[in-house]
């Protein structure tokens, strides 16, 4: 054989070598990243695991969920959408993201995400599975990456609990990613996981984590039922991974929304807690022994129509809180929680916080509920809301810390954008603002009164700052030609346009814009603003003020509601 001949044949067995190498790497990179759970997930299962009574269950649960509730958090990725956000998990230190497939499918090739540090990057879409809804994206990052590992979801019990992380506000100029509890159900005839950690659009591509902190499913769509949520499987994931980081759709029919489910089977495991949020109900009631026989059903009268609402005494003298928008002016009337009922007067109204005072007149002793205790909040922490009877009517957890509560009553433009970077206008909505001043398909804005817009997120900012009914001037550019174009924005009636199934709850008429409110997943009823919330402790810590929408409600802090309160009751004073 000639030397010319050996060389070829090295370098052939050399380019083998090399070929299986970079395989062989890639499959490991899969196992890299996919938990071996065997000794976490029974580290404390033992002979008395089984007769745990639920109270310590739940607590243990609370404290798993303040162990993990960082790391998880900070695996998560907002993904940009056109004129809206959706939400992805980062599942590697070198950038692999995962989604939902509807979500690629609602971008171009490359779009932008944003981590929880608040870095940007481009993404690259890669393989995605319409009908399982779950898709693959990619970023190249300056350094290792925060990231959740996919967990095993075929090991799921029934009412084993979970977490939901993600932006449900998907039309607000900045969503934060809201944490959500839940507890597994079952599974669909097409592998989707059903829980009643609650979602709506923009958690889209979320994670769904078990309580070692693994991602088990991706958020990907609901029924009208508020514990219709359904997600993805990561078993389909984990076993198309080679099929997905070569950018393959491996199935390209869109989901079956069938809703039937094989029940989980009862296994036994220190997150199960059988019953889900039935039994957190339960929990959190024993500790409500006197504290419902504060609130009261408020009844007045509002432009000639009956308003009917609960509220919170808070005084041992009569004076009690409740939510301002719910509270008409006119013959208001108090019912005790003992059946007794009394008059109430106006002491004032807080617009700001959308709090009202009133002052019952009654001879009775009354319960009330202690403002003046300092007890913090935290995210992850178990709650219960307090109806006016003795089982507490709600549970759930804080989903995002105390915070200005921005309005979502901003300027309202009515366009589209094109997912390439810039603020590119793909479609204008008829009627709206864009479409009555002229602009057009295609055109590219770049200023927003004399503010430089470069991309969607610059022009969102932009828009964060107007209201409706206001002029603006916006300068575009279109077939090369720099044209400047007088708008007067509109408003989004989000009440008249519920194309989606998550929009179709009853939500308070002032829902946000309030200066200091947490969340929480509570899907209160909107007469049920005014109620306090109560931890694993029985100690009351906030006062719910809204249903916000699907996935939330807000709550003020104590703190903050009795400096409002006392500076209603010195205004009061003064007025005299």
């Amino acid at each position: 054989m000639s030397v010319t001949l050996k060389k070829r044949h090295l370098i052939l067995l050399i380019s083998c070598l090399s070929i299986c190498f970079f395989f062989t790497t890639k499959s490991n990179t899969l196992e890299k990243y996919v938990s071996d759970n065997t000794q976490i997930r029974y580290y404390t299962v033992n002979a008395n695991d089984r007769v745990l009574n639920d109270k310590k269950r739940v607590a243990e649960i609370q404290q798993r969920i303040f162990e993990i509730h960082d790391k998880l958090s900070q695996s998560m990725v907002k993904v940009e959408t056109g004129n809206s956000f959706a939400s992805g998990v980062m599942i590697s230190e070198d950038g692999y993201i995962l989604t939902a497939a509807h979500v690629i499918d609602a971008v171009e090739k490359n779009f932008k995400v944003r981590l929880h540090d608040g870095s940007q990057y481009l993404a690259v879409c890669l393989g995605k599975d319409y009908t399982a809804d779950y898709g693959l994206m990619k970023i190249e990052p300056l350094k290792k990456l925060v990231f959740s590992q996919l967990g095993d979801a075929s090991n799921l019990a029934k009412d084993e609990a979970c977490l939901m992380i993600g932006y449900p506000g998907s039309s607000e100029k900045d969503p934060q990613a809201i944490t959500r509890i839940g507890f597994y159900k079952g599974i669909t005839a097409n592998d989707y996981l059903k829980t009643s950690c609650i979602m709506k659009p923009g958690d889209s591509g979320g994670p769904l984590f078990n309580l070692n902190g693994e991602v088990v499913g991706v958020c990907s769509y609901i029924n009208k039922e508020i514990d219709g949520n359904f997600y993805s499987s990561v078993e389909n994931v984990k076993k198309n991974w080679k099929r997905l980081i070569s950018g393959e759709t491996i199935n390209h029919k869109k989901v079956n929304y069938d809703d039937s489910i094989t029940q989980a089977p009862n296994t036994v495991n220190p997150f199960v807690l059988k019953g889900g949020k039935k039994t957190l109900v339960k929990v959190l009631s024993e500790k409500n022994k006197t504290i419902y026989k504060a609130v009261v059903e408020i009844r007045s009268i509002h432009d000639s129509i009956e308003k009917i609402t609960l509220g919170s005494i808070f005084s041992k003298d009569g004076y009690i809180v409740a939510k301002s928008s719910e509270i008409g002016d006119a013959q208001i009337y108090c019912t005790l929680y003992n059946g007794s009922m009394c008059q109430a007067s106006l002491i004032g109204r807080d617009k700001d916080n959308d709090l009202a005072v009133l002052k019952i007149k009654t001879k009775e002793k009354v319960n009330s509920i202690d403002i003046t205790t300092k007890q913090s909040v935290y995210v992850g922490e178990i709650l219960g809301t307090v109806l006016n009877n003795e089982r507490v009517g709600w549970s759930g957890i804080v989903g995002l810390e105390a915070d200005i509560i921005s309005t979502r009553n901003i300027g309202y433009l009515g366009v589209d954008f094109k997912q390439s970077g810039e603020a590119t206008i793909k479609s204008v909505s008829d009627g709206q603002a864009a479409n009555k001043a002229g602009l057009l398909s295609d055109d590219k804005i770049i200023e927003f009164n004399l503010v430089s817009i470069g991309d969607f997120e610059d022009l969102i900012k932009a828009l964060s700052d107007t209201k409706p009914g206001q002029k603006v001037v916006i300068t575009i550019l279109r077939d090369d030609a720099v044209m400047n174009i007088d708008v007067v924005l509109g408003e989004r009636d989000f009440s008249e346009h519920k194309h989606h199934i998550a929009d179709n709850v009853i939500t308070n008429r002032v829902k946000d814009g309030f200066p200091y409110a947490y969340t929480h997943d509570m899907p209160l009823n909107i007469d049920q603003c005014g109620t306090p919330l109560i931890n694993l402790d029985g100690k009351v810590v906030g006062l719910n003020i809204s249903r916000r929408n699907r996935v939330s409600s807000l709550a003020i802090p104590l703190e903050h509601l009795e400096k409002v309160l006392s500076q209603i009751l010195r205004t009061a004073e003064n007025d005299i």
